[in-house]
């Protein structure tokens, strides 16, 4: 039984999302799963070792948990999922330090797409903007969206859980807060959302969808975006 959702002022649907904090600095993408597990599915309990078994299944190794994989991991715990990329090619190649490890990172893409495709999960390849997320939630999504942030003095990729956006602010659960923030989600403008969103020299983006399995049928309010074909062998 999922959690109920609240309607702000304008008229805005407010994800109720609990937030969880990431045990590891690497576990992001598996937090940012639990949080909207727990709040598709109220029995659902965040815990380490799911996150540890989450990012175990989703990770491509070099390149942090990628989207699909991400995908596949809420599929296979009874979760609808797909997936919005802004290209088809290898994703955040960039992160790779050479040529070997962008193998490592093919290979696992490749078979994550071929198992999403087995199992129905839609991976999408275009754009989407701050009117999208607002859609999608208003259809029922639950938007876990890739963002770009300075960790260490490195630039990463980092996963959060998009809880509402209004006509000034976007709000996002993100599971490197600190305790002495609180549990209040996180507010930034749209324009520094907006770039917030894009990832390295080719301005990748990803965002992941999750919603109850009767969302798995569910059309896209989003028809400049397209459905990708059955990944090459």
């Amino acid at each position: 039984m999922s959690r109920p959702d609240l309607e702000s002022a304008s008229n805005q649907t407010v994800r109720n999302v609990p937030l969880y904090r990431q045990k590891r600095k690497f576990t992001c993408g598996p937090s940012s799963l639990m949080m909207v597990m727990s709040a598709l599915d109220e029995r659902y309990q965040p815990n380490e070792t799911a996150e540890l078994e989450i990012w175990r299944e989703a990770t491509t190794i070099h390149g942090g948990c990628g989207p699909v994989g991400l995908a596949l991991a809420l599929k296979r715990r009874g979760f609808a999922s797909l997936v919005v990329v802004s290209h088809d090619g290898l994703f955040l190649k960039s992160r790779a330090s050479h040529g070997s490890e962008m193998e490592v990172m093919h290979i696992l893409q490749e078979r994550d797409l071929a198992e999403a495709y087995q199992r129905g999960i839609p991976v999408h390849v275009g754009t989407y903007s701050l009117d999208d997320l607002s859609n999608w939630m208003a259809a029922g999504w639950y938007p876990i969206v890739m963002i770009s942030i300075e960790f260490e003095g490195k630039t990463i990729t980092h996963w959060v859980v998009v809880t509402r956006t209004d006509v000034d602010y976007v709000f996002f659960n993100d599971p490197l807060k600190e305790s002495a923030e609180g549990d209040v989600a996180t507010r930034v403008d749209h324009a520094s959302f907006a770039s917030m969103t894009e990832f390295g020299p080719n301005r990748e983006k990803a965002v992941i969808l999750a919603g109850l399995p009767k969302m798995a049928n569910v059309v896209l309010p989003l028809p400049k975006i397209y459905a990708s074909q059955q990944p090459t062998r």
